[in-house]
């Protein structure tokens, strides 16, 4: 694997991704949150069994990418420039967990380039799908911040809420010990959301670096979460190419409403529910299948 970064053409700095097969067809993958380019690293054997030639990037603010305004169209055309200075004429895109949206806006910005589109255990609308969620209210609440055109203090605000929920879990010394304080955090009624518990010691100290280096500032957290927060600014009808949708029957961070919702606006997209698994197990275990998948007609 080859971790590097391109300079997107408004300046902004990019941290990117190369792995897998230098010579197979090409999926770029919108990482999830809080997690970062290193998404890539669950995948790429998957990637290199598969014959795969795999691409990731970190979104604004995570790792060392450069902030910027929240956007999902933006960000689609952000991960078309990576794609050309990493050589990808064509590619298929996988969004997981919460990049899914980032993934759709891929799509729908060119369609002609990106072949396929994946969306795995993704966050859709979550400002109107989870609106009753008593655990998003302090959120919903920065959210009305952006609203009023107040998006610098929406996002100083975002950066507030996420150090009081991260800063004392990145102070651990290792990290074996990051992963049970993560797991405790997103799992507090030991209901196994991201299955960490079940996970080998090398997935789990991968994961573990994943998140180190996502939550390097918390201008990423903010800013995905206010770009996916307010209103979209993509058509999800332009989106052509063949589309499956991944999730999870155990999934308890991202409910099969999620899933419902990307099949309404997205009605040749071919839904899978994977039993008996949770949010990290659908791509932990599945990456093989899914690349296979997305890369079939190229």
């Amino acid at each position: 694997m080859e971790l590097g970064h391109v300079t997107v053409s408004d300046g902004r700095r990019v941290d990117t991704y190369a792995g897998g097969d230098p010579n197979g067809p090409v999926v770029l993958l919108q990482h999830g949150m809080p997690q970062c380019r290193l998404v890539a690293t669950h995948l790429e054997d998957a990637a290199r069994v598969a014959g795969v030639r795999l691409l990731a990037l970190s979104r604004p603010g995570f790792g060392h990418s450069s902030p910027a305004v929240p956007s999902l169209a933006s960000r689609g055309r952000d991960a078309l420039e990576v794609a050309d200075a990493l050589g990808a004429e064509t590619f298929a895109v996988l969004g997981i967990s919460f990049g899914g949206p980032f993934a759709a806006a891929t799509a729908a910005v060119d369609r002609d380039r990106v072949t396929a589109l994946g969306i795995c255990v993704g966050i859709g609308p979550w400002r109107v799908l989870d609106a009753d969620d008593p655990e998003l209210a302090a959120e919903l609440e920065l959210l009305e911040l952006d609203d009023q055109g107040r998006t610098d203090e929406a996002i100083e605000a975002y950066r507030q809420l996420m150090a009081g929920v991260f800063d004392d879990l990145l102070a651990k010394e290792t990290n074996e010990e990051l992963i049970v304080a993560l797991d405790a955090l997103i799992s507090p009624d030991g209901l196994r959301d991201v299955d960490l518990k079940d996970f080998p010691p090398q997935w789990r100290d991968r994961f573990a670096r994943d998140v180190r280096e996502a939550l390097t500032a918390y201008d990423g957290m903010a800013l995905d979460n206010i770009t996916v927060g307010r209103e979209w600014d993509i058509d999800l009808t332009a989106i052509r190419q063949p589309t499956h949708l991944w999730y999870a029957a155990n999934d308890h961070l991202v409910p099969i409403e999620h899933a419902r919702w990307w099949r309404a606006q997205i009605p040749h997209a071919q839904l899978t529910i994977r039993p008996d698994t949770g949010h990290g197990g659908a791509y932990f275990v599945h990456g093989e299948e899914m690349l296979r998948t997305l890369t079939a007609a190229l």
